[in-house]
């Protein structure tokens, strides 16, 4: 090619290197443009796994924490089920050891037939009971007033009360 032709084919030459540099620097836009909505949704995307994650681990130690709690709170409820019920046992040989001793008195046997037999008649079987006391028996009728069963009715009949022995 002479230098004519080459000066003649120059203004087509830089057109067209004009035209392909336009070009590539469209195309680099749109990869840069392309980049950074890519990027973006990346961003969004973590954020939000990051949020749920977060989320998850706030929901786990919540239920971590009540359950904690409601063990916790059985606990307690044991160890205080445990000490009534040792109060209450306490309760029940504090008053058997008192009826026991009660009916050791030489009178009180006779008082105790005689209540039999108030209640049963004068043809009341009367015997002594284990532990002290009498029961009393006619005709399919029982009267029990050994120490075990008095110092049963003798508990029930505090009721409500007993419930003040360990109570605040």
């Amino acid at each position: 090619m002479t230098a004519q032709q080459q000066d003649a084919l120059a203004p087509v030459r830089a057109a067209l290197l004009a035209e392909a540099r336009a070009e590539a620097e469209r195309e680099l836009t749109a990869a840069r443009l392309d980049a950074d909505a890519t990027l973006a949704r990346a961003r969004a995307r973590a954020s939000s796994i990051l949020d749920a994650a977060a989320q998850e681990g706030r929901a786990d130690a919540a239920s971590s924490i009540a359950a904690e709690h409601e063990k916790a709170r059985r606990a307690a409820r044991t160890v205080e089920l445990t000490a009534q019920g040792e109060i209450y046992d306490e309760l029940l040989q504090r008053v058997t050891a008192a009826v026991a001793r009660a009916f050791t008195e030489p009178s009180r046997r006779e008082q105790l037939v005689a209540a039999v037999h108030a209640q049963l008649g004068a043809g009341a079987v009367v015997r002594d009971a284990p532990g002290g006391g009498v029961t009393g028996e006619v005709t399919g009728r029982l009267v029990d007033l050994g120490v075990q069963a008095v110092t049963g009715r003798a508990v029930d009949a505090l009721g409500d009360e007993v419930r003040a022995l360990w109570a605040p």
